[in-house]
Parts: structure tokens; C-alpha cells; sequence
């Protein structure tokens, strides 16, 4: 039934419109006679039949009229039944209607914790139960623990003078110049590379690619 006063559309047993309060103009007719009825009659005018109420809606998610016991809409502001004004549903009501988690779920997060638990403790048992030399890396070879024949770093060194630039380029195979580029610093290069198993005519190269200073003849 729609308000002429608002515009509001109202349930069809409505006496007051819900938004304005105005009064429908509700007639309720009499089953027994046929007459019609001030929406506020209990009894009709005509024969005194009593006149049936109307029809109050269930329980749920509706407020009840502290005036007349009428169940309406939420957003209603007026009863639909007398017009009494209704105080508008508050935030903490609608929250209170909410319904929370059901056993069910709260059972599944229960069971989802109680097996992480087990993964976690299962997995720090089996960490412990490994010996630490499986969980240690194994060692890597080193190549300065291989044994270089000092023949073949001198069959190197015999072809080139010292690099470093500041002690007169002596040769390599007598010099002991610990400069940078120097002859330590070659000779260990020698070392190196025949322990990573290069000929000596190999590291010969790669002496004179990185130091240079080759001895021509």
C-alpha cells in the first residue's frame, strides 16, 4: 500500500505509513456483514462482529512497536499498525543478528592448528635425529693441497723476468720481490695452475697473457 503523504510503499495490513506516520485510511470490512470499517475498529458499526486484527509479522529481523506489540521492517519510523514512532535499529543491533562461526568451522580451524602442530614437531625430531656430519657440506678440494714438483715451476719461471716493474727485471727463476705483479706473486700463479693440472708449456701462456715480460730467444 503506497503513502500518499511520502510516496512510501507499506505492507497491506499498514493502518500508519511506516516512513511518515501518516494514516493510511485503512477500512477493514466485516465478514459478516460486508460492511466497511474505520481502520481502528475493533467491532463493526454495522452488526458488532468483532473484526479480525491484522496480521503481525513473525519474529527475525524486525523490531517490535513498544506501543501495540507490532512487529515492523527494520528501517521502518513508525509503527504500521498505530502509528507510534520507532527508534531506528542501531549498529550493535544488526551486529547482535549476525551469526558467527558454526561449530563446524570452528571445529576445522581447531583440527588445521592441531596438525601444523604435529608437522612442525614431526619435522624438529627428524632434524635432530640427523647425524651432523650428514648435515655438514663436504669438503672441497683444495688445490693447494696438491703437491707441485718445484722443477716445473722453475722450467716456468726460467722464461720470464719479474713484472713488477721495480726491481730491474730480474729474472724470475732467482728473483724473491714480493711487489704487486712481482715474482711471489707469479710464482704462486705458477703453483696454480699446474696444480689445477696444466702443462708447463700451457701456463707458460698464461703467464704471459696476465704478467708478460717474456724472455725472447
Amino acid at each position: 500500500m503506497k503513502c500518499n503523504e511520502c510516496g512510501s510503499e507499506n505492507p497491506n495490513q499498514a493502518k500508519f505509513c511506516r516512513k511518515c506516520g501518516t494514516s493510511l485510511g485503512v477500512r477493514l470490512r466485516c465478514v459478516r456483514c460486508g460492511a466497511e470499517n474505520p481502520g481502528d475498529s475493533i467491532f463493526c458499526v454495522e452488526c458488532g462482529e468483532r473484526l479480525s486484527e491484522a496480521p503481525k509479522l513473525t519474529k527475525g529481523t524486525q523490531r517490535k512497536c513498544k506501543g501495540c506489540g507490532q512487529f515492523n521492517e527494520l528501517d521502518a519510523l513508525f509503527c504500521v499498525a498505530c502509528g507510534e514512532e520507532m527508534i531506528k535499529a542501531t549498529e550493535e543491533d544488526l551486529k547482535k543478528r549476525s551469526p558467527g562461526p558454526s561449530y563446524g568451522t570452528i571445529a576445522l580451524v581447531i583440527g588445521m592448528i592441531f596438525l601444523f602442530g604435529l608437522l612442525v614437531k614431526t619435522g624438529v625430531s627428524f632434524l635432530k635425529s640427523i647425524r651432523p656430519s650428514q648435515m655438514s657440506p663436504p669438503a672441497s678440494t683444495s688445490t693447494s693441497s696438491i703437491k707441485v714438483d718445484e722443477a716445473q715451476v722453475i722450467a716456468v719461471a726460467k722464461n720470464f723476468k719479474c713484472a713488477c716493474g721495480g726491481c730491474g727485471e730480474l729474472p724470475l727463476e732467482t728473483c724473491t720481490c714480493d711487489m704487486p705483479r712481482g715474482a711471489v706473486e707469479e710464482k704462486n700463479f705458477i703453483r696454480e695452475k699446474l696444480a689445477e693440472g696444466f702443462t708447463v708449456e700451457q701456463v707458460i701462456d698464461l703467464v704471459d697473457k696476465k704478467y708478460g715480460h717474456r724472455v725472447k730467444g
